[in-house]
């Protein structure tokens, strides 16, 4: 299905240039994207080349979404495009579903500013790539 992969891939490319403008020194909602814990430290630091290398794979699964499309046909088969593609839908699952404490939808910690946004938007669209992702390697 050609729309599931289009639309993917295009939230996917957004998503990918807000990394590497983080990754190159960016600050504009940085403060809400990363989890914490009760007493507000952040869980992770993945710093510029850890953001990086994170905007790197976003754009990689772009182009495995646009694979699906048909416009490499000559040069990866099917077979590989549909199973990539579901790969990419079980990690959005993964993440939607999250660690039980700080992530996803059965987190345990409600009230952080990531908290908060991770309830009306990174939860949300994880859930949405993943659909996608799945229609998208429908024939």
């Amino acid at each position: 299905m050609l729309l599931p992969a289009v639309v993917a891939a295009t939230i996917f490319v957004i998503i990918s240039a807000i990394h590497f403008y983080w990754a190159f020194g960016g600050r504009w909602g940085i403060g809400k994207v990363v989890p914490v814990n009760t007493a507000g430290e952040p869980m992770l630091n993945p710093g510029a080349v850890g953001t990086f290398i994170v905007a790197l794979g976003l754009l990689f699964f772009a182009l495995v979404l646009t694979a699906n499309t048909g416009v490499f046909g000559q040069l990866v088969s099917r077979t590989v495009v549909i199973w990539a593609t579901r790969g990419i839908a079980a990690i959005f699952a993964l993440r939607a579903i999250g660690d039980f404490k700080y992530v996803g939808l059965f987190r345990k910690v409600k009230t952080t500013p990531f908290a908060r946004k991770d309830t009306l938007l990174f939860t949300p669209l994880c859930i949405v790539l993943c659909v996608l992702c799945l229609l998208a390697t429908r024939p």
